[in-house]
């Protein structure tokens, strides 16, 4: 069982949920039009078709990976929930900084501290129904697993329990704020677009095959 993980696999990991978010391009647009302006399903796909084009093989590096998919997605989208990703990619990639391998026992704390920056730049709060519940709940999930499969596993299933814990609240983000009953029954799209990308990056079974099979 693979224990660590590199840039190269990061790479490999994003290659496979930029293609889920296009799939799911549509979807995205019918769910944000609840709430927002229709195009967040554009906007994602917008992001993953560039991520697609890089074909230049990605780094072991792990931190320079993640600046290099955050350089992309900022190059490519101003949208808020961009910038939160943006965000976050950007603290794990200091984090990680000259790692060419990092265990997956590290990802809980990183993520916390993570999410603690990406709490800052949105000035949301957890409880708030946005796709910070859907971190904080990866990040606890997945504490104290050190395995690609166990981590995998976890934090699938919190994407999926952060949709279901939430969806009977209210919207206090974004449009819907104004109306924020409108979002009882209602997905974040963002906690959706999460469910989306993890289940896909989550869903090979072997990282160390990363490389040229998912480009």
């Amino acid at each position: 069982m693979a224990i660590a993980f590199t840039g190269t696999d990061i790479g490999a990991a994003t290659l496979r949920a930029a293609r889920a978010l296009i799939e799911t391009k549509d979807r995205f647009n019918k769910l944000d039009a609840v709430g927002g302006d229709g195009d967040m399903g554009t906007t994602l796909a917008t992001v993953s078709q560039a991520l697609l084009a890089d074909e230049a093989p990605y780094p072991t590096d792990v931190g320079e990976s993640l600046m290099r998919i955050a350089k992309t997605i900022s190059r490519t989208s101003g949208s808020s929930l961009s910038a939160v990703v943006l965000t976050g990619l950007v603290a794990l990639g200091k984090a990680w900084s000259c790692r060419s391998e990092v265990g997956w026992i590290e990802l809980a704390p990183a993520l916390s501290n993570a999410l603690e920056i990406m709490q800052a730049r949105s000035k949301a709060r957890l409880g708030d129904k946005t796709v910070l519940d859907g971190v904080e709940l990866i990040a606890r999930s997945v504490a104290g697993l050190s395995t690609m499969d166990e981590v995998g596993s976890a934090a699938r299933h919190a994407t999926a329990r952060a949709l279901a814990e939430f969806r009977g609240s209210p919207a206090v983000i974004g449009r819907l704020r104004l109306e924020p009953s409108k979002g009882i029954g209602a997905d974040d799209p963002g906690m959706v677009a999460l469910q989306v990308a993890v289940s896909a990056m989550a869903a090979h079974t072997s990282v160390g095959a990363a490389g040229g099979s998912d480009r």
